[in-house]
C-alpha cells in the first residue's frame, strides 16, 4: 500500500495533465477533504487518487466534469467524506501539536530577525523576564490550537462558492490571523515584567525557531495507519 506522503507526491505530478478548468475544479475537491480534520489521511488521498484518475480519463473522452460530479460538486464531496473512515485520535493530535510547534517556529524565527535588524537602528535590550516569555509561549499555543480548526472552517467554507464570498473569506482569515498576533503582542506589552531576567540573543530565537521547525517534519511522518 503507498503511504500518504507518497500518493501526494504523485497527486502532485499528476495534477499538471489536468486542463485549467478540470485543475481549479478538483483542486476544491483536494482541499475540501484535506482540511476536514475528521477524514482519515490515507483514506483521503486514495479518494483523492481516485478522483484523479477519474476526472484525466473524463478529460480524455471529452466529457465534462459534471458528469462525473454532478451539478453540485460539493454535495458530491460530502457524500464522499460521510464514507471515509475518521482519522485516529493519535494521528488527530500529531497534527495539530505539529501546527502549534510550525506556528510558534515561524513566530520565534521572526521575532528573532526583527530584533537583529532594530539592532542595526537601536540599542536593544535582549534580556527579557522568564515569566513573560511563559505568557507569549502561553499564548501562541492557545492561538495555534484555535488557528488550526478556525482558519480551516474558513477555507472551506470559500471552496464551491462565489468569488465574493471566495475574497470574503479571504479577509476574514486574514483579519482572523492578524487579529490573533496582535493580541499576542499586546499581551507581551501590557503583562508586568515577573519572573528571573535571563538574556536572548537574537541568534536564539532564530536557532529555537528552527528546531521546532525540525520537530514540525519529523511528526509529520510519525502518523500511525
Amino acid at each position: 500500500m503507498r503511504s500518504a506522503a507518497v500518493l501526494i507526491e504523485e497527486n502532485n505530478q499528476k495534477r499538471e495533465l489536468l486542463n485549467d478548468e478540470n485543475l481549479g475544479l478538483y483542486e476544491e475537491f483536494l482541499l475540501y477533504i484535506r482540511t476536514d480534520l475528521r477524514v482519515d489521511e490515507q483514506a483521503g488521498e486514495e479518494v483523492l487518487m481516485d478522483l484523479l484518475d477519474h476526472l484525466l480519463e473524463a478529460q480524455e473522452e471529452d466529457k465534462a466534469a459534471t458528469d462525473l460530479f454532478g451539478e453540485s460538486p460539493q454535495v458530491y464531496a460530502n457524500e464522499l467524506i460521510e464514507a471515509l473512515p475518521n482519522e485516529k485520535k493519535r494521528n488527530a493530535a500529531l497534527f495539530i501539536f505539529s501546527q502549534v510547534l510550525s506556528i510558534a517556529g515561524w513566530f520565534s524565527i521572526m521575532f528573532g530577525v526583527v530584533t537583529l535588524i532594530m539592532s542595526f537602528f537601536q540599542e536593544v535590550d535582549n534580556s527579557i523576564p522568564l515569566g513573560n516569555i511563559l505568557v507569549i509561549l502561553g499564548s501562541v499555543v492557545v492561538f495555534s490550537l484555535s488557528a488550526v480548526s478556525i482558519v480551516f472552517k474558513i477555507v472551506r467554507t470559500t471552496l464551491f462558492a462565489s468569488k465574493k464570498k471566495r475574497v470574503l473569506g479571504y479577509v476574514k482569515a486574514g483579519l482572523f490571523s492578524g487579529g490573533a498576533v496582535g493580541l499576542i503582542m499586546l499581551l507581551a506589552w501590557i503583562v508586568p515584567d515577573f519572573g528571573p531576567m535571563i538574556r536572548l540573543e537574537w541568534w536564539v530565537y532564530v536557532l529555537s525557531g528552527l528546531v521546532l521547525l525540525v520537530v514540525y517534519k519529523l511528526l509529520g511522518r510519525m502518523k500511525l495507519y
